[in-house]
């Protein structure tokens, strides 16, 4: 610190704040306009459509109306009907949302390790530096500390597995994005709703319309609590299971589907109403599929088939996305983190394997890799 000189009297930082405060404040209200709480930035909103096949939604043509709401929203946003997940279950998907790198490269992987190095930078962490507001509402306890995917979030929320756990992400999400609206700060929110993951047990009003005809009260009963949880259960599962017993298991699955899209409905017609939606980066995407009975197995993460790596994909943003348009080409998980950083107009690091869904980069080819547990 230089010295005084002598006979100068000192200057406090304390009164030149004193002296300058008022006219900086008033100045910054005129630059930002007073009472205007519009983010000068654009949100962003991601919902993780947990365990979707993208065969088994409307939005990709599917005879049955399992995503009606999904379907007029794509009307504003564009659908992207031939979507892959890197992988077939949870930790590994997501990771390759939140770098833009297949699991060979961000080692979330079997043999490797079972969860997300603390050294990668993450989407939530570029934003989050980028002065964004971050939460993370999910009911799937696989996004966690421990498999390191919840980095960068300043909101972490895990709301449980329960009946119609959507409706708990939906309310907390639109909380939070109205809050922020109000503040003034951009967000970036996003959510997995467990739905449809094993056990199936949709609601009952919403499971008529998918089951058999004719069905036995007591079996659908029975099958609602069906859990597999490890590869030998599968076959004997495979095995012990009538067609009609996977009829409604497959009945239920769609009844699932549906019960979220009901919530997605909820939640995009909540920010519309608040003024917020076309302000917001919009992404409604699945991590992974689901065996029927495919193959001769049910679940997930223990094959790479077309049902467990086809999902949907839905962007909407009117100003970069084309509003009613429909995407038949190849596109992959790890193509979001980029495209959102492009439209957010934030930097994205070397070394991607991604590429932007709005740059023309030619044909892409998606490969996958069996990162079980």
């Amino acid at each position: 610190m230089p010295r005084q000189e002598p006979g100068r009297p000192a200057i406090r930082l304390k009164e030149i704040m004193g002296r300058f405060l008022p006219l900086f404040g008033l100045l910054l209200v005129t630059a930002c306009g007073a009472g205007d709480s519009t983010p000068e930035s654009t949100n962003l909103l991601v919902v993780v459509m947990d365990t979707t096949r993208g065969d088994r939604c409307s939005l990709n043509g599917y005879e049955r109306s399992t995503t009606p709401n999904l379907d007029r929203i794509a009307a504003g946003g564009t659908v992207y009907t031939d979507a892959w997940a890197p992988t077939s279950w949870t930790g590994p998907a997501h990771a390759s949302m939140f770098t833009g790198l297949r699991p060979e490269n961000h080692g979330f992987r079997s043999g490797v390790r079972l969860y997300l190095d603390p050294s990668a930078r993450t989407l939530a962490e570029i934003l989050s530096d980028g002065g964004y507001a971050t939460a993370c509402l999910t009911n799937n306890p696989q996004i966690s500390e421990e498999m390191g995917l919840i980095q960068g979030f300043e909101v972490y929320e895990e709301g449980g597995v329960r009946e119609n756990s959507a409706r708990w992400t939906t309310d907390r999400a639109l909380e939070i994005a109205k809050r922020h609206r109000a503040d003034g700060r951009p967000f970036f929110v996003f959510v997995n709703d467990w739905e449809p993951h094993l056990p199936y047990d949709p609601p009952e009003r919403i499971a008529g319309d998918f089951l058999p005809e004719g069905v036995d009260p007591a079996e659908v009963a029975r099958l609602r609590k069906f859990k597999a949880d490890v590869p030998v259960l599968f076959g004997e599962t495979w095995r012990a299971f009538g067609r009609r017993q996977w009829e409604i298991l497959s009945g239920l699955y769609d009844a699932e589907i549906a019960a979220l899209d009901v919530e997605l409905g909820r939640l995009v017609a909540g920010l519309d109403r608040a003024g917020i939606l076309d302000d917001t980066l919009l992404v409604i995407v699945g991590d992974h599929g689901e065996n029927l009975g495919d193959h001769g197995l049910c679940s997930h993460v223990f094959s790479l088939h077309r049902s467990l790596r086809h999902v949907p994909l839905l962007v909407r943003f009117p100003d970069r996305f084309e509003p009613g348009r429909r995407v038949g080409e190849t596109v992959r998980l790890e193509d979001l983190f980029p495209t959102i950083l492009e439209v957010l107009d934030l930097p994205r690091p070397s070394g991607l394997d991604g590429t932007s869904l709005l740059t023309d980069g030619g044909p892409r080819l998606s490969r996958a890799v069996l990162g079980s547990l």
